[in-house]
């Protein structure tokens, strides 16, 4: 065991050698998987950031139920009462044909023209709001309510209900693409770093193998370069990224105070911290190692 755990030791010490030694090349690798780790961590911590207000904001769709001239009072009364009992609804209100042409006079200018009228051209009208906004149930609702006696027409906007779930699975699915190929990148970019740097050994290791030395004695030094390289730039990272977010939030919270609300973009805290150079170092790990076994087999 005492073995074992100094010779990482002995792999750690001169990795953190390697980097020091060659300073100039070791932050551009840093800054490079910084950058790539970057781009899907910030596009998650704005995701984050609209979706926390966005699950504050309750919106309650409108829907407008026009009932035909043959309707009855007990056609209007019985669907008012069943619309407040109702629990897929959150409010109804009812508009009487003569209050709605005169609030069509009201707002439109147009009074003299409407009281030439020989009658009422309006149909007496419910206006509800929907507790659920998803496109799915309120043409649920749109069906059930046109079942119900003297409803002659329901007229609801579900188009943008449509519209907001298909551009909620487009971000979720962008971010998705985004991360595997930003990972596969990060994979691939660590892979050639160690093709690089075993070809530029490869005497060496062809001389340890002639005296006897294992895969995973060969593995090792590389293996640890490319996690210590994961894990700082992780690390650079969420510094690039907490930099530009900083910057962005005054901006951001100056936009949001001129229509009354207060937002500002979310900085990795150390949880996002510890995730972000967890993943860095995995992906790092996994490029160096199939870069790795892949030229050891030809070294054979």
């Amino acid at each position: 065991m005492k073995h074992w755990l100094r010779l990482h030791g002995q792999s750690l010490a001169r990795t953190l050698g390697a980097l020091v030694r060659h300073p100039f090349s070791s932050a551009l690798n840093l800054l490079v998987i910084g950058i790539t780790a970057a781009l899907p961590l910030a596009l998650w911590l704005v995701i984050s950031s609209v979706s926390s207000v966005a699950s504050q904001i309750h919106i309650e769709p409108q829907i407008s139920i026009f009932m035909r001239d043959s309707a009855t009072k007990e056609d209007l009364s019985m669907l008012a009462e069943q619309l407040k009992k109702d629990p897929r609804i959150a409010s109804s209100r009812f508009i009487a044909k003569d209050e709605a042409l005169k609030e069509m006079q009201a707002s439109s200018g147009a009074a003299n023209l409407l009281a030439g009228l020989s009658e009422n051209p309006l149909p007496d009208a419910f206006i509800l709001s929907s507790k659920d906004g998803q496109a799915t149930k309120l043409e649920a609702l749109q069906k059930d309510l046109l079942t119900r006696p003297g409803v002659d027409e329901i007229q609801l906007d579900s188009a943008w209900a449509h519209r907001l779930e298909r551009l909620l699975a487009l971000g979720q699915t962008l971010f998705e693409v985004i991360v595997v190929l930003l990972a596969t990148a990060l994979a691939l970019i660590t892979g050639n770093a160690i093709r690089m740097q075993i070809l530029t050994r490869k005497e060496e290791i062809e001389v340890a193998r002639l005296i006897g030395a294992t895969d995973a004695f060969i593995r090792r030094p590389f293996i640890y370069f490319a996690m210590v390289q994961g894990l700082l730039g992780g690390l650079f990272a969420c510094a690039i990224v907490a930099g530009i977010l900083s910057h962005l939030n005054p901006a951001v919270f100056e936009l949001a105070n001129a229509y009354g609300q207060k937002f500002s973009l979310l900085s990795p805290d150390f949880s996002t911290v510890v995730i972000v150079c967890g993943l860095c170092t995995l992906l790092t790990f996994i490029g160096a190692w199939l870069a790795v076994w892949r030229h050891l087999r030809q070294f054979t």
